[in-house]
């Protein structure tokens, strides 16, 4: 048995009654090879809850294994431990023997390099049974030199055997060359032409009247007696060397073997415990595979006698399952199922049981992710009808036989449990301990086949025995006065199974806090039977019965209603929910539509703007040469001034900024102030003043200007940092230092005139605004038409400078080189 599978013996025949030996067939199905399976099969529920959260730690590790790698197994591992055994005492194996060890030995090695590659923090448990797994490749290498995988002895095997082997084909060889010589020799003299074997020896077939034509020895004759297998006289040797190479050959191949084995035998014990961990890996993925094949999920582990499951589904049922909700521990320890006949009571009660029984063996249960599962010391189960032919015992007696046994079963289980306090405080207070007792019960129909009278006040006694002891109970039950019961009784719930009267059928559907009716009158009503019956059934039923199924009637109706106020209120929420969410996506949409609709017209004018900025350079150019107004100069200003205002960050707009008095520094200016562009609004650097300081030369941005200095005035770093971020000629600087580079040179060569001067003029606008002091400018000589053309716009183009023809070595008089305007 595999590390860490010990476990206390739980009651064997409520086991077999819950069914669980069917699911270990079902897991072992998926196991790969004999020692898993059994692993498999004799695998029990532990009572210790740090051992079945590490099952269920294997089996969730092995899952995400198969997720990682859908390929991974044992690969053709074996049962050889007896042959281990054998290797061990000396014995000699045979060589299919070899290819089993062989074959479990490299998958032993795949296994253990498999899990070494995983991650120790995913896969801890995993990654330390690959490390545990012995690695033999020595005897791999040795067993692969000597078999084949179909067990024959290999010729590699030693240098004595391939000698031999050897010489044994060139004997035969020769042997068969001198025989095909003697049939024709013979030829008259022989049945047939042919050369068979007698007794592992070359004969030939001579016909019985020839015999002394052939001379030899006899070694068999025919069935008829008409032929003779003679080995001729003059072969007889050659016969005799083959054969004694033979021999040499099947001892040297005793001996690999019995060296091999005794090799094989030294490393028996590692490779048993090889074979092991290959089982017991094996048996984790078989446990994972069944999961995954019945889509089943981990559950949460406690001690606290807390079941919680949702959406279960016995396992071995088909077909379309209506899950189960369950639930007990918290608020009650016992529930007390009622419902009509094939209406899931039982089926119920087996989900409850099996996949408790599942859980403590390490298996995943077919519930809900989020499910619970409490640990139980032991699992006790009386379900079914079963009579006993052999001891003549009734369904009533067989079934209260093994509650006896039960109840006795547990109240040992106390005794050996709590401590011994007869002589301190005596006996009293012993009879009055109350601690739980950490066992699951489950009791199916408890008290039927007998009286209903006496049955339904049996059932009650042994309900309050197990009450008394805070054991965790499940039982079903027909019995009104069971119902009455739960419903007095404190840590008892009632429980039903649904049954549509208006179908006669029952939904399967287990609903918790509210007990189930019988349902006879109603379905006989249903079914036509007489109404002036059915009064008179009613008044049979007595007071007590009928004011209880008037109750149930009443609260089934009460939670009909309240179910369907919550439905109602819950798809109002829903609706609360859906329309919230639209109403928020739709503003969301015409926000964003709003600000997209502005940022176009902010991109315009922010167009708009670099157009003016470029034009008021040109304008500087012209009054600088005299050839505009200061009139014409201001109104440029203006419009990029007003302009300005129509670029504003979105979402929260920028006011245009005002420098107030205390933004303002006092004293000369001087080179290297932060000033302020009063006519633009705008913060530059000052880079130059006029030799009688009238002037000033500013950097604003990607351009440079002179202005007046009654034109700017200093103000402190500090704040320039800050209006940075607010003035639109930042916003309008960071887009320049977006654009992409402006290349050292334009080609325009092959250009129509037109266009090309076109080109031209964007050109040098961009490269101005790149802040480039010079460009080059490649027409190409041709017929000089279009160099002419260039050279004449540049002598008049406000951003040009200055322009020369292209040295030699940069295109002569193909190209030209401008002087921008700084």
């Amino acid at each position: 048995m595999c590390k860490g599978l010990k476990t206390k013996t739980m009651h064997e025949k409520s086991i077999q009654t819950l069914e669980y030996p069917k699911i270990l067939e079902k897991v072992a199905r998926e196991a790969s090879f004999s020692v898993s399976k059994d692993l498999v099969l004799a695998l029990k529920p532990t009572s210790d809850i740090d051992e079945a959260r590490k099952r269920l730690a294997y089996t969730s590790e092995a899952s995400a294994l198969i997720d990682l790698n859908s390929d991974i197994s044992v690969q053709g591992a074996h049962e050889i431990r007896p042959l281990l055994t054998r290797a061990a005492r000396d014995g000699v194996l045979i060589p299919t023997d070899l290819v089993q060890v062989l074959s479990t030995t490299r998958s032993a090695i795949h296994v253990a390099r498999a899990l070494e590659k995983l991650n120790s923090d995913t896969f801890p448990l995993l990654y330390v049974l690959g490390a545990d797994i012995p690695q033999r490749p020595q005897i791999a290498r040795r067993i692969e030199e000597t078999v084949n995988e179909d067990g024959e002895i290999l010729d590699t095997a030693s240098p004595t055997l391939r000698k031999v082997r050897f010489d044994i084909q060139s004997a035969n060889q020769r042997l068969q060359e001198r025989l095909r010589t003697l049939v024709r020799e013979f030829g008259p003299a022989l049945q047939e032409a042919i050369i068979t074997t007698r007794n592992d020896r070359f004969v030939v077939p001579v016909r019985s009247d020839a015999r002394g034509q052939v001379r030899g020895i006899v070694h068999d004759q025919s069935s008829s007696g008409a032929t003779l297998f003679v080995e001729p006289i003059v072969i007889v040797e050659m016969n005799n060397r083959l054969r004694e190479l033979q021999v040499e050959e099947r001892q040297e191949i005793e001996r690999i073997l019995r060296v091999l084995s005794a090799e094989i035998g030294k490393e028996a014990e590692s490779l048993t415990v090889a074979v092991e961990l290959l089982a017991e890996f094996d048996f984790h993925l078989a446990k994972a595979r069944y999961g995954r094949m019945t889509r089943s999920s981990v559950p949460r582990l406690n001690e606290q006698g807390i079941i919680n499951l949702r959406n279960a589904r016995h396992p071995l049922l088909t077909g379309k399952v209506v899950p189960t909700n369950f639930h007990i521990g918290r608020d009650f320890s016992m529930v007390i199922i009622t419902g009509p006949n094939t209406g899931g009571k039982t089926v119920a009660l087996k989900t409850v049981g099996l996949l408790t029984l599942m859980a403590q063996a390490g298996l995943h249960i077919l519930a809900d992710y989020d499910s619970e599962i409490s640990i139980f010391q032991n699992v006790f189960a009386d379900i079914g009808d079963e009579q006993s032919i052999e001891q003549n015992l009734s369904t009533f007696s067989s079934h209260l036989s093994r509650i006896i046994e039960i109840l006795k079963t547990i109240e040992e289980g106390r005794k050996r449990n709590r401590p011994d306090l007869r002589g301190k405080l005596g006996e009293e207070i012993v009879q009055r301990q109350t601690r739980p007792t950490n066992v699951l019960v489950l009791f199916d129909e408890l008290g039927a086949g007998t009286d209903p009278s006496e049955g339904s006040a049996l059932a009650r006694g042994i309900l309050t025995f197990l009450l008394d002891r805070h054991v965790t109970t499940v039982a079903t039950t027909h019995y009104t006065e069971l119902k009455a019961f739960a419903h007095e009784q404190k840590d008892v719930v009632n429980a039903s199974v649904e049954f549509d009267v208006e179908t006669l059928s029952p939904t399967y559907k287990l609903s918790i806090g509210l007990p189930g009716r019988s349902n006879a009158l109603a379905i006989a009503q249903r079914l036509g039977l007489d109404q002036r019956i059915i009064r008179g059934a009613r008044r049979f039923l007595g007071s007590a019965g009928v004011r209880m199924e008037n109750l149930l009637e009443d609260l089934q109706s009460e939670r009909k209603v309240a179910e369907d106020e919550r439905f109602n209120a819950n798809m109002e929420r829903v609706e609360a929910e859906y329309q919230r969410k639209q109403l928020e996506t739709e503003r969301h949409d015409l926000e964003q539509e709003r600000i997209r609709i502005l940022n176009e017209a902010r991109a315009q004018a922010r167009r708009e703007l670099d157009t003016v900025l470029i034009e008021l350079a040109k304008v500087r150019t012209e009054v600088q040469r005299g050839h505009v107004s200061r009139e014409q100069l201001s109104n440029v200003r203006q419009r990029a001034r007003d302009l300005e205002e129509k670029v504003v960050p979105v979402p929260e707009p920028r006011r245009k900024h005002v420098v107030e008095p205390s933004d303002k520094l006092d004293g000369p200016l001087q080179i290297g102030d932060t000033v302020r562009v009063l006519s633009f609004g705008q913060n530059a650097d000052l880079v130059g003043l006029s030799a009688d300081r009238s002037e000033a030369e500013v950097q604003m941005g990607a351009l440079r200007l002179r202005v007046n200095v009654d034109n700017i005035e200093r103000i402190s770093k500090r704040k320039a940092s800050s209006d940075e971020k607010q003035y639109v000629r930042a916003q309008i600087t960071t887009d320049i230092e977006e654009r992409p580079p402006v290349d050292l040179q334009l080609d325009i060569r092959g250009w129509r005139v037109e266009d090309a001067l076109e080109e031209l003029d964007t050109y040098l606008n961009d490269a101005v605004l790149h802040g480039m002091g010079s460009v080059r400018i490649v027409h190409g000589k041709g017929t000089g038409a279009l160099r002419q053309a260039v050279r004449e716009t540049l002598t008049r183009h406000p951003l040009a400078k200055s322009f020369v023809t292209a040295p030699p070595q940069e295109g002569g008089d193909g190209a030209t080189i401008v002087k921008l305007l700084a």
